[in-house]
């Protein structure tokens, strides 16, 4: 890793050009999917993604390694998110025509892509839990520490996500081949 990553608690430096490019080539996907999720549109994700690693390139260290590079990018990836739908523009302008996930992602008549979309639609919190969770693997307490909060939380709101993705599912007759007949 370069020298600037690791900086022994002297004063901050940014990230060297090296380690720049490798968080960009291991975490690039990582944090478009994560945007993806969060945004309303491809080319909001596309934004996003751009001033997160922007936000690195200025960024003042210690970073440990590219995990905790890592981390710090799905945070701002998180807080980027949040940042554009405070926006004016995207709490009045509904953008149409656009599919949200490029096709690459799932096939737009499949049961994946349904599952995409239908995780979309749940509050932020309980996406960002089962993205990082489920998807990205990372574990109950790994989650906790990129959010800022407590593995209790991370788990709670985990149940919580899943039912709701499982009742809309079902809702949809998209989950076990049908409608559930109970609520």
């Amino acid at each position: 890793m370069g020298e600037d990553l690791k900086n022994d608690g002297k004063e901050a430096a940014h990230v060297d050009r090296k380690t720049y490019e490798e968080a960009v080539t291991l975490h690039s996907d990582t944090v478009t999917r994560l945007l993806l999720l969060r945004c309303r549109q491809p080319a909001d994700a596309e934004d996003c993604s751009q001033e997160v690693f922007l936000k690195l390139l200025t960024a003042k260290g210690p970073f440990q390694d590219q995990e905790h590079i890592k981390a710090w990018l799905i945070r701002v990836a998180l807080h980027e998110a949040v940042s554009l739908h405070r926006q004016f523009w995207h709490r009045k302008v509904t953008l149409q025509g656009e599919n949200p996930f490029p096709t690459e992602a799932a096939a737009p008549d499949s049961t994946a892509w349904e599952v995409l979309d239908t995780l979309r639609t749940l509050p932020g919190h309980q996406r960002d839990v089962l993205y990082l969770h489920g998807v990205e693997g990372y574990s109950v307490e790994e989650t906790a520490n990129i959010l800022r909060v407590r593995p209790g939380t991370v788990k709670s709101r985990l149940s919580r996500a899943r039912a709701a993705l499982r009742k809309r599912l079902l809702e949809q007759g998209n989950f076990f081949g049908g409608p559930s007949s109970t609520k």
